[in-house]
Protein backbone atom coordinates (compact mmCIF):
# COMPACT_ATOMS: atom_id res chain seq x y z
CA UNK A 1 0.00 0.00 0.00
CA UNK A 2 1.26 3.46 -0.67
CA UNK A 3 2.95 5.55 1.82
CA UNK A 4 0.23 8.65 1.46
CA UNK A 5 -2.64 6.06 1.61
CA UNK A 6 -5.22 7.19 4.34
CA UNK A 7 -6.46 5.16 7.05
CA UNK A 8 -9.59 3.81 6.62
CA UNK A 9 -12.68 1.68 7.81
CA UNK A 10 -15.63 0.72 6.21
CA UNK A 11 -19.60 0.09 6.98
CA UNK A 12 -20.14 -3.03 5.74
CA UNK A 13 -17.65 -5.85 5.11
CA UNK A 14 -18.63 -5.65 1.32
CA UNK A 15 -17.65 -1.81 1.40
CA UNK A 16 -14.20 -2.46 3.20
CA UNK A 17 -13.74 -4.90 0.42
CA UNK A 18 -14.62 -2.74 -2.98
CA UNK A 19 -11.68 -0.36 -1.45
CA UNK A 20 -9.62 -3.26 -0.59
CA UNK A 21 -9.84 -4.23 -4.23
CA UNK A 22 -9.62 -1.08 -5.31
CA UNK A 23 -5.90 -0.64 -3.54
CA UNK A 24 -4.25 -3.40 -5.16
CA UNK A 25 -2.75 -6.85 -4.15
CA UNK A 26 -0.95 -6.76 -0.61
CA UNK A 27 -3.73 -4.73 1.04
CA UNK A 28 -4.76 -5.73 4.79
CA UNK A 29 -8.39 -5.98 5.21
CA UNK A 30 -9.50 -6.59 8.92
CA UNK A 31 -12.34 -7.36 10.49
CA UNK A 32 -13.09 -6.04 14.36
CA UNK A 33 -11.04 -3.32 16.43
CA UNK A 34 -7.77 -4.17 15.79
CA UNK A 35 -7.25 -3.21 12.12
CA UNK A 36 -3.49 -1.84 12.72
CA UNK A 37 -2.14 -0.51 9.20
CA UNK A 38 -5.07 -2.31 7.49
CA UNK A 39 -8.19 -1.60 6.41
CA UNK A 40 -11.04 -1.45 9.17
CA UNK A 41 -13.90 -3.70 8.40
CA UNK A 42 -17.10 -4.18 10.28
CA UNK A 43 -17.31 -7.48 12.55
CA UNK A 44 -20.81 -7.53 12.30
CA UNK A 45 -23.05 -6.78 9.47
CA UNK A 46 -22.61 -2.61 9.37
CA UNK A 47 -19.68 -1.12 11.20
CA UNK A 48 -20.63 0.06 14.88
CA UNK A 49 -19.73 3.45 17.06
CA UNK A 50 -17.65 1.20 19.28
CA UNK A 51 -15.28 -0.03 16.26
CA UNK A 52 -15.42 4.14 15.35
CA UNK A 53 -13.93 5.51 18.44
CA UNK A 54 -11.54 2.34 18.61
CA UNK A 55 -10.29 3.44 14.65
CA UNK A 56 -9.56 6.72 16.16
CA UNK A 57 -7.89 6.57 18.99
CA UNK A 58 -4.84 5.89 16.81
CA UNK A 59 -5.38 9.81 15.73
CA UNK A 60 -4.78 9.12 12.17
CA UNK A 61 -3.60 11.99 10.12
CA UNK A 62 -5.82 10.73 7.24
CA UNK A 63 -9.32 9.10 7.26
CA UNK A 64 -11.24 7.58 4.76
CA UNK A 65 -14.78 6.09 5.50
CA UNK A 66 -15.63 3.63 2.24
CA UNK A 67 -19.49 3.20 1.94
CA UNK A 68 -21.86 3.12 -0.92
CA UNK A 69 -20.47 0.65 -2.75
CA UNK A 70 -23.05 -1.86 -3.72
CA UNK A 71 -26.15 -0.99 -6.15
CA UNK A 72 -28.87 -0.25 -3.38
CA UNK A 73 -27.86 3.18 -2.42
CA UNK A 74 -26.66 3.66 1.16
CA UNK A 75 -29.46 4.74 3.57
CA UNK A 76 -29.22 8.31 4.98
CA UNK A 77 -30.44 7.60 8.23
CA UNK A 78 -29.12 4.56 9.44
CA UNK A 79 -25.70 6.11 8.01
CA UNK A 80 -26.10 9.42 10.36
CA UNK A 81 -24.72 8.36 13.49
CA UNK A 82 -21.64 7.11 11.89
CA UNK A 83 -21.26 10.04 9.81
CA UNK A 84 -21.61 12.02 13.07
CA UNK A 85 -19.38 10.15 15.71
CA UNK A 86 -16.64 10.44 12.44
CA UNK A 87 -16.78 14.34 12.53
CA UNK A 88 -17.28 14.74 16.23
CA UNK A 89 -14.71 12.61 17.20
CA UNK A 90 -12.02 12.85 14.66
CA UNK A 91 -11.39 16.05 15.72
CA UNK A 92 -11.66 17.76 12.50
CA UNK A 93 -14.93 18.98 12.67
CA UNK A 94 -15.66 18.50 8.89
CA UNK A 95 -16.55 15.68 7.09
CA UNK A 96 -16.09 15.47 2.42
CA UNK A 97 -18.62 12.84 0.89
CA UNK A 98 -19.99 11.99 -1.50
CA UNK A 99 -23.18 9.44 -2.23
CA UNK A 100 -22.28 8.88 -6.00
CA UNK A 101 -21.86 5.68 -7.96
CA UNK A 102 -22.30 6.32 -11.84
CA UNK A 103 -20.83 2.72 -12.60
CA UNK A 104 -23.99 1.44 -10.56
CA UNK A 105 -26.38 3.84 -11.73
CA UNK A 106 -26.42 5.93 -9.05
CA UNK A 107 -25.94 10.19 -9.56
CA UNK A 108 -26.00 12.85 -6.83
CA UNK A 109 -27.68 16.36 -8.62
CA UNK A 110 -27.91 19.62 -6.65
CA UNK A 111 -28.04 17.15 -3.35
CA UNK A 112 -30.42 14.77 -4.67
CA UNK A 113 -29.85 11.24 -5.29
CA UNK A 114 -30.29 9.63 -8.46
CA UNK A 115 -30.89 5.86 -9.17
CA UNK A 116 -30.85 5.04 -12.89
CA UNK A 117 -32.37 8.51 -13.68
CA UNK A 118 -35.04 8.46 -11.12
CA UNK A 119 -34.83 10.78 -7.80
CA UNK A 120 -34.36 8.40 -4.81
CA UNK A 121 -34.20 10.76 -2.30
CA UNK A 122 -33.42 14.20 -1.20
CA UNK A 123 -29.79 13.60 0.20
CA UNK A 124 -29.49 17.36 1.45
CA UNK A 125 -32.86 17.01 3.25
CA UNK A 126 -32.52 13.81 4.65
CA UNK A 127 -28.59 14.33 6.24
CA UNK A 128 -29.50 17.67 7.46
CA UNK A 129 -32.47 16.47 9.84
CA UNK A 130 -30.53 13.44 10.37
CA UNK A 131 -26.80 14.85 11.55
CA UNK A 132 -26.15 17.06 14.11
CA UNK A 133 -24.15 19.63 12.33
CA UNK A 134 -24.85 21.32 9.25
CA UNK A 135 -25.00 20.20 5.95
CA UNK A 136 -23.87 22.32 3.06
CA UNK A 137 -23.70 20.98 -0.99
CA UNK A 138 -21.05 21.33 -3.42
CA UNK A 139 -23.49 21.47 -6.52
CA UNK A 140 -23.02 20.30 -9.94
CA UNK A 141 -21.90 23.26 -11.26
CA UNK A 142 -18.70 24.02 -9.49
CA UNK A 143 -17.57 20.40 -9.50
CA UNK A 144 -17.93 20.43 -13.05
CA UNK A 145 -15.64 23.53 -12.92
CA UNK A 146 -12.93 21.18 -11.65
CA UNK A 147 -10.60 20.48 -8.71
CA UNK A 148 -9.33 23.94 -7.98
CA UNK A 149 -13.10 25.36 -7.36
CA UNK A 150 -13.84 22.29 -5.32
CA UNK A 151 -11.41 22.70 -2.80
CA UNK A 152 -12.08 26.23 -2.38
CA UNK A 153 -15.56 25.72 -2.22
CA UNK A 154 -14.45 22.80 0.66
CA UNK A 155 -12.28 25.16 2.14
CA UNK A 156 -15.12 27.91 2.46
CA UNK A 157 -17.67 25.71 3.35
CA UNK A 158 -15.49 24.59 6.54
CA UNK A 159 -14.37 27.88 7.38
CA UNK A 160 -18.15 28.26 7.73
CA UNK A 161 -19.22 25.98 10.38
CA UNK A 162 -20.29 23.01 8.02
CA UNK A 163 -20.05 19.60 9.47
CA UNK A 164 -20.60 17.53 6.18
CA UNK A 165 -19.82 18.98 2.41
CA UNK A 166 -21.99 16.55 0.38
CA UNK A 167 -20.58 16.84 -3.31
CA UNK A 168 -22.56 15.92 -6.19
CA UNK A 169 -21.21 13.99 -9.52
CA UNK A 170 -22.88 12.93 -12.53
CA UNK A 171 -20.38 10.95 -14.19
CA UNK A 172 -16.66 9.27 -14.03
CA UNK A 173 -15.01 12.53 -15.25
CA UNK A 174 -17.05 14.63 -12.15
CA UNK A 175 -15.96 11.38 -9.59
CA UNK A 176 -12.20 12.08 -10.61
CA UNK A 177 -11.96 15.62 -10.21
CA UNK A 178 -13.78 15.15 -6.66
CA UNK A 179 -11.00 12.73 -5.79
CA UNK A 180 -8.57 15.01 -6.62
CA UNK A 181 -9.65 17.33 -4.75
CA UNK A 182 -10.53 15.84 -1.63
CA UNK A 183 -7.09 13.68 -1.16
CA UNK A 184 -6.06 16.33 1.19
CA UNK A 185 -8.98 16.35 3.09
CA UNK A 186 -8.18 14.64 7.11
CA UNK A 187 -11.75 12.95 6.42
CA UNK A 188 -13.69 12.21 3.94
CA UNK A 189 -15.89 9.21 2.87
CA UNK A 190 -17.78 7.59 0.33
CA UNK A 191 -17.28 4.65 -2.54
CA UNK A 192 -13.61 3.37 -3.48
CA UNK A 193 -13.62 5.40 -6.40
CA UNK A 194 -13.51 8.48 -3.82
CA UNK A 195 -10.22 7.20 -2.39
CA UNK A 196 -7.73 5.82 -5.15
CA UNK A 197 -4.61 4.09 -4.55
CA UNK A 198 -1.52 3.20 -6.82
CA UNK A 199 -1.91 -0.51 -8.02
CA UNK A 200 -0.22 -3.24 -5.48
CA UNK A 201 2.24 -5.42 -6.53
CA UNK A 202 1.37 -8.44 -8.64
CA UNK A 203 0.13 -11.60 -7.76
CA UNK A 204 -0.99 -15.12 -9.31
CA UNK A 205 -4.86 -16.18 -8.74
CA UNK A 206 -5.21 -19.30 -6.30
CA UNK A 207 -6.03 -22.42 -7.24
CA UNK A 208 -7.96 -25.25 -5.86
CA UNK A 209 -11.39 -26.37 -5.44
CA UNK A 210 -14.15 -23.78 -6.00
CA UNK A 211 -17.66 -23.32 -4.23
CA UNK A 212 -20.16 -20.45 -5.36
CA UNK A 213 -22.37 -19.70 -2.00
CA UNK A 214 -24.86 -17.51 -3.24
CA UNK A 215 -27.49 -15.55 -0.42
CA UNK A 216 -27.64 -12.27 -2.25
CA UNK A 217 -31.36 -11.34 -3.03
CA UNK A 218 -30.30 -8.39 -6.28
CA UNK A 219 -32.00 -8.66 -9.28
CA UNK A 220 -28.51 -9.18 -11.34
CA UNK A 221 -27.28 -12.16 -9.11
CA UNK A 222 -30.45 -13.54 -9.66
CA UNK A 223 -29.75 -13.20 -13.27
CA UNK A 224 -26.59 -14.38 -12.91
CA UNK A 225 -27.61 -17.91 -11.05
CA UNK A 226 -30.49 -18.25 -13.66
CA UNK A 227 -27.48 -18.25 -16.62
CA UNK A 228 -25.52 -20.80 -15.10
CA UNK A 229 -27.58 -23.01 -13.51
CA UNK A 230 -27.87 -25.30 -16.24
CA UNK A 231 -23.85 -25.40 -16.79
CA UNK A 232 -22.98 -25.97 -13.54
CA UNK A 233 -23.54 -28.45 -10.39
CA UNK A 234 -26.32 -26.08 -8.80
CA UNK A 235 -28.02 -26.18 -5.58
CA UNK A 236 -30.99 -24.63 -4.72
CA UNK A 237 -31.27 -24.26 -0.88
CA UNK A 238 -34.67 -24.83 0.82
CA UNK A 239 -33.58 -23.02 4.49
CA UNK A 240 -37.40 -24.73 5.82
CA UNK A 241 -36.13 -28.45 5.03
CA UNK A 242 -34.69 -30.73 7.52
CA UNK A 243 -31.05 -30.16 8.41
CA UNK A 244 -30.89 -28.51 4.85
CA UNK A 245 -26.55 -28.10 5.49
CA UNK A 246 -26.55 -31.62 5.56
CA UNK A 247 -28.40 -32.27 2.31
CA UNK A 248 -26.04 -29.65 0.46
CA UNK A 249 -23.09 -31.03 1.56
CA UNK A 250 -23.85 -34.75 0.46
CA UNK A 251 -25.21 -33.43 -2.68
CA UNK A 252 -21.85 -31.36 -3.14
CA UNK A 253 -19.98 -34.64 -2.62
CA UNK A 254 -21.76 -36.45 -5.30
CA UNK A 255 -20.41 -33.71 -7.78
CA UNK A 256 -17.01 -35.40 -7.70
CA UNK A 257 -14.98 -31.64 -6.82
CA UNK A 258 -15.88 -29.79 -9.52
CA UNK A 259 -16.78 -26.03 -9.24
CA UNK A 260 -20.51 -25.89 -8.06
CA UNK A 261 -23.54 -23.20 -6.80
CA UNK A 262 -25.04 -23.40 -3.69
CA UNK A 263 -27.48 -20.75 -3.39
CA UNK A 264 -30.38 -19.46 -0.69
CA UNK A 265 -30.95 -16.69 -2.95
CA UNK A 266 -34.54 -16.41 -4.54
CA UNK A 267 -37.49 -13.64 -5.12
CA UNK A 268 -38.61 -11.69 -3.06
CA UNK A 269 -42.13 -13.67 -2.64
CA UNK A 270 -40.04 -17.02 -1.58
CA UNK A 271 -38.27 -15.47 0.91
CA UNK A 272 -38.27 -17.30 4.37
CA UNK A 273 -38.29 -14.86 6.77
CA UNK A 274 -36.86 -15.12 10.09
CA UNK A 275 -34.96 -18.09 9.24
CA UNK A 276 -30.95 -18.24 9.77
CA UNK A 277 -30.50 -18.61 6.28
CA UNK A 278 -26.52 -17.03 6.44
CA UNK A 279 -25.68 -19.12 9.10
CA UNK A 280 -27.34 -22.19 6.90
CA UNK A 281 -25.07 -20.84 4.25
CA UNK A 282 -22.28 -20.83 6.58
CA UNK A 283 -22.40 -24.49 7.71
CA UNK A 284 -22.28 -25.45 4.27
CA UNK A 285 -19.39 -23.70 4.39
CA UNK A 286 -17.39 -25.28 6.86
CA UNK A 287 -18.58 -28.35 5.68
CA UNK A 288 -17.07 -27.61 1.87
CA UNK A 289 -13.97 -26.37 3.87
CA UNK A 290 -13.51 -29.65 5.70
CA UNK A 291 -13.67 -31.90 2.34
CA UNK A 292 -11.04 -29.84 0.43
CA UNK A 293 -12.68 -26.75 -0.76
CA UNK A 294 -10.22 -23.48 -0.34
CA UNK A 295 -11.69 -21.41 -3.14
CA UNK A 296 -15.05 -19.50 -2.24
CA UNK A 297 -17.28 -16.81 -4.15
CA UNK A 298 -19.95 -15.00 -1.82
CA UNK A 299 -22.42 -13.01 -2.67
CA UNK A 300 -24.95 -11.30 -0.32
CA UNK A 301 -22.68 -9.10 2.91
CA UNK A 302 -25.16 -11.21 5.58
CA UNK A 303 -23.88 -14.73 3.66
CA UNK A 304 -20.13 -13.49 3.43
CA UNK A 305 -19.88 -12.36 6.80
CA UNK A 306 -21.24 -15.78 8.86
CA UNK A 307 -18.96 -17.47 6.49
CA UNK A 308 -15.82 -15.50 7.25
CA UNK A 309 -16.93 -15.98 11.07
CA UNK A 310 -17.57 -19.65 10.84
CA UNK A 311 -14.21 -20.39 9.04
CA UNK A 312 -12.64 -18.15 12.09
CA UNK A 313 -11.01 -15.84 9.46
CA UNK A 314 -10.38 -12.28 10.60
CA UNK A 315 -7.90 -10.86 8.34
CA UNK A 316 -7.65 -10.66 4.89
CA UNK A 317 -5.17 -9.83 2.15
CA UNK A 318 -6.17 -8.68 -1.38
CA UNK A 319 -4.33 -10.80 -4.14
CA UNK A 320 -4.84 -11.73 -7.79
CA UNK A 321 -7.33 -9.77 -9.60
CA UNK A 322 -10.34 -11.63 -11.35
CA UNK A 323 -13.47 -10.27 -13.27
CA UNK A 324 -12.85 -6.87 -11.72
CA UNK A 325 -12.69 -8.32 -8.49
CA UNK A 326 -9.73 -9.46 -5.78
CA UNK A 327 -9.25 -12.60 -4.42
CA UNK A 328 -9.14 -12.21 -0.32
CA UNK A 329 -6.74 -14.88 1.22
CA UNK A 330 -7.51 -15.39 4.65
CA UNK A 331 -6.07 -18.15 6.55
CA UNK A 332 -6.08 -21.63 4.47
CA UNK A 333 -9.08 -20.23 2.53
CA UNK A 334 -9.06 -17.61 -0.82
CA UNK A 335 -12.34 -15.79 -1.51
CA UNK A 336 -13.91 -13.57 -4.13
CA UNK A 337 -16.62 -11.11 -2.86
CA UNK A 338 -19.19 -10.26 -5.37
CA UNK A 339 -21.04 -7.10 -4.16
CA UNK A 340 -24.87 -6.55 -5.13
CA UNK A 341 -25.34 -5.86 -8.87
CA UNK A 342 -21.88 -6.23 -10.02
CA UNK A 343 -20.91 -8.01 -13.60
CA UNK A 344 -22.73 -9.64 -15.96
CA UNK A 345 -24.92 -11.91 -16.76
CA UNK A 346 -22.09 -15.10 -17.69
CA UNK A 347 -20.21 -13.90 -14.44
CA UNK A 348 -20.31 -16.96 -12.86
CA UNK A 349 -19.70 -19.38 -16.01
CA UNK A 350 -16.55 -16.62 -17.39
CA UNK A 351 -15.83 -14.87 -14.46
CA UNK A 352 -13.96 -16.89 -11.77
CA UNK A 353 -13.26 -20.50 -13.68
CA UNK A 354 -13.16 -20.29 -17.38
CA UNK A 355 -13.08 -23.63 -17.83
CA UNK A 356 -16.79 -23.84 -17.47
CA UNK A 357 -17.88 -22.70 -20.44
CA UNK A 358 -15.72 -24.96 -22.48
CA UNK A 359 -16.97 -28.45 -20.59
CA UNK A 360 -20.15 -27.20 -20.91
CA UNK A 361 -20.13 -26.73 -24.68
CA UNK A 362 -17.82 -30.09 -25.27
CA UNK A 363 -20.80 -31.91 -23.39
Amino acid sequence: MPQLTPSALAWTLQDAVALATAWGAGTRLARGTDAGNAILAPAGLALSGHEVTAALQASPARLFFSFGNQEAAPDANALAPLLDCLIEQSGTGFMAASFAAPALGRTVYQGHLFQDGRLAVNLHHALRTALSGRVAVVQHEVVAAGVPAIRRKLAAFKEQGAALALLDAVDIAQCAAIAAAVEAQPLSGGPAWLCPAETGHAAEAPGGALAILSGALDRQTLYQLGAARHALPFLQVDPAAPNPAAHALAWAQAQGGQPLIITASTTPDKLHHGLPVAAILADIAAGLADAGVRRFVLTGNDTASAILDRLHVHTLETGAAMAGLRWLSGGNHHFLLKPGGFGARDLFLDGFEPQIRLNATAE
